[in-house]
Order: C-alpha cells, then sequence, then structure tokens
C-alpha cells in the first residue's frame, strides 16, 4: 500500500511531533511504502531533522498559500506518478487538499483529527473551519479522531456516523522519557536545589491553556507549600501578557521558553499541572506518565483518557484555581502518594500510548478505508 501522509510544514507542534516520531514505526508495517508530504518548508523546525533521519522520503508542494495552482499541480502530479493508494491528512489545509484529490481524482483518503474545536476568531478562520467540516462530511472514507472525545465531538460537528470515525491514541518514545532515575543529576545540571518542589507546565504560551488559573492558584499553594518553584516551558503569543499576569510571583514562576529536553526537565519535576480550558488529547499527560509523574489537569477532551482521577493523577474542574491549588499541594505534601501515582501512570501509558500500537491501529484503518472506498 503506497501512502502519502501530508501535513503543512515540520513546525513545532504537538501533531508534528508526533508525525516525525511515528513515520519510522509507520513506515515499518507491513506492505506500507509511505512517503510524507508537505505544503512547504517556510516553518520547519528541528523536526524536520528528525524526519530526514527516519528514511522516510519527504515530498514538499512548495506552496506559497492554500490556494495554489502551482502547488495543487505538483500534489496531483506526484500521486499519479507514484501511483499513491491512499492519501492521510493531518490539518486544515492539508484536509482540503485530500478531500479534493479523493473527488477528483479518486484516491481514497483517511483524515485525523487533532483538535476538539477549530479556532473562530475573525470570517476567514471560521470559513477555514467550516472546509474542515465539509472535507470530512464529502471527502473522507474514514476519520482518525486522537480521543473518544474528539471523536464524540466531530461526528455532531460534521454530522458524520460515528461508524466512520475511529479513535486511534497518540503514542510516545516511552523509552525517551524514561528520565526519573536521573532526577538528581538533571536537578544538578539545570542548577535546581535537590529538595525544592517543582511544579511543571509545558504549553503553548495562548490563551486557553489555562496558565491565568495556575497564577491565581499561587497564593494558597505557597501557603501550605512556601518554598514551590514553577516552571513554565514553551513559548508564543501571549509570552508578554502572561509575563505581566506573573510578575507578582517572580520570586518563583520563571518562563524558561521553548526546550528541547523536556523529557530531563519533567523527571526533574515533583507535579506537571495543565489547567487548560479545552484539550484534545494532551500529549504532555502521556509525557509525565511515561517519566512517572503524577498530574493535575482539567476535565476537558480526553484528559479523563490518560489520567485516571486519583490513581495516576487529579481532574479537577476548569478555571478552579482553589482545586488546582489543594490538588497540587497535596501530592508535594505526601512523596510517598506522588511516587505512587507516578508509578501508576507509567504502567498505565506503556500498555496504551505506545508509537508501535499507533502504527499498527493506524494501518488497520487505511485497509478499511480502501475497503470501505472500493465498495
Amino acid at each position: 500500500m503506497r501512502v502519502l501522509l501530508i501535513l503543512s510544514s515540520m513546525a513545532m507542534g504537538g501533531a508534528e511531533r508526533n508525525i516525525a516520531d511515528l513515520l519510522p514505526h509507520l513506515s515499518a508495517q507491513e506492505g506500507i511504502q509511505l512517503t510524507l508530504g508537505t505544503l512547504n518548508t517556510r516553518r520547519d523546525s528541528p523536526l524536520a531533522e528528525l524526519v530526514a533521519q527516519s528514511g522516510v522520503p519527504r515530498f514538499d508542494m512548495g506552496a506559497r498559500r492554500m490556494v495554489d495552482r502551482q502547488a495543487w499541480r505538483r500534489y496531483t502530479d506526484f500521486l499519479r506518478r507514484e501511483r499513491i493508494d491512499l492519501v492521510h491528512s493531518q490539518d486544515q489545509d492539508t484536509h482540503v487538499y485530500n478531500a479534493l484529490s479523493r473527488r477528483l481524482l479518486g484516491v481514497p483518503s483517511v483524515m485525523t483529527r487533532h483538535v476538539m474545536f477549530e479556532p473562530f476568531t475573525n470570517l476567514k478562520t471560521r470559513l477555514r473551519a467550516q472546509l474542515v467540516l465539509i472535507a470530512a462530511r464529502y471527502g473522507a472514507d474514514r476519520v482518525i479522531a486522537v480521543s473518544e472525545a474528539v471523536r464524540q465531538q466531530f461526528a455532531r460537528q460534521a454530522r458524520l456516523p460515528l461508524e466512520r470515525i475511529e479513535t486511534v491514541y497518540n503514542g510516545i518514545q516511552l523509552e525517551k522519557f524514561a528520565t526519573r532515575a536521573r532526577r538528581a543529576q538533571i536537578r544538578a545540571a539545570l542548577g535546581w536545589a535537590q529538595e525544592t518542589p517543582i511544579v511543571i507546565m509545558v504549553a503553548v504560551l495562548r490563551s486557553g491553556k489555562g496558565h491565568e488559573v495556575l497564577f491565581e492558584a499561587i497564593p494558597t499553594l505557597r501557603q501550605r507549600v512556601p518554598n514551590v518553584q514553577i516552571m513554565l516551558v514553551g513559548d508564543g503569543e501571549a509570552r508578554t501578557k502572561l509575563e505581566s499576569l506573573a510578575a507578582p510571583y517572580a520570586d518563583c514562576v520563571h518562563f524558561l521558553g521553548q526546550r528541547m529536553d523536556v523529557p530531563e526537565l519533567l523527571g526533574a519535576s515533583d507535579v506537571l499541572v495543565l489547567p487548560s480550558w479545552s484539550e484534545a488529547l494532551p500529549t504532555v499527560l502521556i509525557e509525565a506518565g511515561a517519566a512517572s509523574l503524577p498530574c493535575v489537569a482539567t476535565d476537558v477532551g480526553g484528559t479523563r483518557e490518560i489520567v485516571v482521577d486519583g490513581e495516576t493523577g487529579y481532574i479537577i474542574p476548569k478555571g478552579d484555581s482553589a482545586a488546582l491549588a489543594a490538588r497540587v499541594a497535596d501530592l508535594l505534601s505526601d512523596s510517598v502518594h506522588a511516587r505512587k501515582m507516578g508509578e501508576a501512570a507509567l504502567r498505565r501509558v506503556s500498555c496504551i500510548f505506545t508509537l508501535p500500537e499507533q502504527a499498527r491501529r493506524t494501518v488497520e484503518v487505511y485497509r478499511r478505508a480502501l475497503a470501505s472506498h472500493s465498495r
């Protein structure tokens, strides 16, 4: 089966990170000949080098914008020349390319839904979101949802029967996050005091991630854990605003920026928090589990499909800064309980969220898409 997996670029995003890790596992599946396709290279990040090292060939369309006739011609010429059997798209723009090639050329189509909702900030983004729903409804043989919450939500949004949407959980490189045993060594290298309680949040600095909820929790948290330190990993458009909000807590809140050593940072921390207002399947919760780190996260999207409340971490209502402070303080005040939760988290993610399992189940979806397309 000759498969073209397409996304806009190899930017440093959650979907792109997963694809970079998945490629070698997917290409190793029996009977699969895989090519990665991108619209352009303008936003490429260090993930592009990981793709190059994977051995999976890359085809770039050189698109200057979504509607680009020359890019479309390169795309369709590639499909014909390489006799592609199936196209698998990952984001807004490539969903449209994929749906059109299915409708106009008859190439079977699978699309992955990575988000709960598309952003509706203006007329342009509203139109693009509607195009995705149309692409799914009329131009996809099968849809992969990254969580059951996404599957249920997207079926309603796109008015699709549930049997056309299948949940396939993202996997991660578990061994890369096995850093807990090196905690003391990593802390020393980072300059973190060995006994200081460390709370970490790994998220893009933008609205919706709940940084402001974490800041609201700090006064209450410090009443119980006075020496707590909070590490914020990530960068984004809201950095200036968030730095201003965090200014009263400058002695304990640290903006670390975008980092490539997230596994080490997780292994050196005590608790991960994710007080988001919306999530599909937050990869960082899986990564924290792989690092044997307990989490406190809001009850949104696919969070409950990763975190078992009271067993591998705690789930709290969104926007509830008091609950966030209380649960984080509970974990920081009881290291034995926190360690047991972290161990349970590792067992859970090791069973469910692996790259070989994601690759295997993705190919199963491919085969069902081909079978339904031929009928």
